[in-house]
């Protein structure tokens, strides 16, 4: 059934490649995001999409599928590696099937509590762009940016303070048998739901709590079914920002110098753009909520017993890795240079 829905989306895919707009362009290329319209993601799509046009004086065209149009996340990345389509912005979590050394980023506690430095580490990490990069171009793809979504929160309809709180909670989590050990070990009963459920899953208390950034919970109602927000910042989302490698390889060389430096100015501007959203979502929800309703933050020592537990997940990301002293060279370099921009 999936092979026979992916063939019909390469034939939707297709048909819609052949049909060229009133000012054909020289280039016409396609983008799928798993990201609703006017989501930090999609407006990085769009602003990436200006620069193209802009740098090419008109000769590179990127039409752009945001969430709904073309399959699954899982489904758009494979539309990218198939070469379907020549771009795709998906999380680690919805392509760790294919790579799954890239679970790294789905580990708890890894990043800063501060913004602008996980967004330089995320911009310079050799152990990110490189090393796992090179994971990536072996499958047959390029990698662009990887870039921060914000800080995740968890909400559910209790407050979230210690391990112990997460007893008997129905937790919904990305398909990712990692992420499912991480919140079994913290108590909880984690189970996998598709992003386009969670809201109805929490409505039917199907699940009982979920985890996202501020801007992703505002915008899809989360707080509308549930009673606590809790600041436990234990990860980013991380979103990445590929290219089908045959594609890029294929093109001119001041074509390719367009994409890389279109991708390079754009990064600065999604960060921008997810810390307002982010700061703005936030402030909006805790306005509107009701007198049942609460913002709960975490002090030192609560954020330090979920980090203990957490770091027991580090063995099963080497072995769900596939190839675990790679992962294990991986995780030592992230947490190297992650702790030389902490100092800074």
């Amino acid at each position: 059934m999936k092979k026979c829905w992916i063939v019909l989306l390469l034939v939707v895919v297709a048909l819609s490649a052949g049909v060229a707009p009133a000012s054909a362009a020289k280039y016409n290329w396609r983008l799928v995001s798993e990201e609703l319209a006017e989501s930090a993601v999609d407006l990085y799509a769009h602003e990436f999409a200006r620069l193209l046009k802009e740098k090419s004086n008109g000769d590179i065209q990127l039409e752009i599928f945001p969430h709904g149009t073309l399959g699954t996340p899982t489904e758009m990345f494979e539309l990218t590696l198939n070469g379907a389509v020549e771009f795709c912005l998906v999380a680690p979590g919805q392509s760790s099937s294919i790579i799954p050394e890239n679970q790294i980023f789905l580990l708890h506690f890894l990043f800063s509590m501060d913004d602008d430095k996980n967004a330089e580490f995320l911009r310079t990490s050799k152990a990110v762009n490189e090393t796992l990069g090179a994971v990536y171009q072996n499958k047959g793809l390029k990698v662009l940016n990887f870039f921060s979504e914000g800080p995740m929160y968890w909400t559910a309809n209790k407050p979230l303070r210690k391990p112990e709180d997460f007893q008997g909670v129905k937790f919904r989590v990305m398909p990712s048998e990692l992420l499912l050990d991480i919140y079994k070990a913290y108590g909880a009963s984690p189970t996998a739901v598709s992003f386009n459920e969670v809201y109805s899953g929490l409505q039917l208390h199907i699940i009982d709590g979920q985890e996202n950034p501020p801007y992703v919970i505002q915008e899809m109602k989360y707080m509308d079914v549930q009673k606590c927000l809790i600041a436990s910042k234990h990860n980013i989302f991380v979103m990445q920002h590929l290219a089908n490698l045959n594609f890029f390889n294929g093109l001119p060389e001041d074509i390719r110098k367009i994409v890389v430096e279109s991708a390079a100015e754009a990064y600065p501007y999604v960060n921008r753009v997810q810390k307002e959203m982010n700061a703005q979502r936030l402030e909006m929800m805790v306005k509107e909520f009701k007198a049942d309703q609460s913002l709960v933050e975490l002090n030192q020592e609560e954020f330090n017993a979920f980090r203990e537990i957490a770091k027991k997940a580090d063995e099963k990301y080497f072995e769900l890795s596939r190839n675990p002293e790679f992962a294990k060279k991986l995780l030592q370099e992230f947490r190297q240079e992650m702790a030389a921009i902490e100092g800074q």
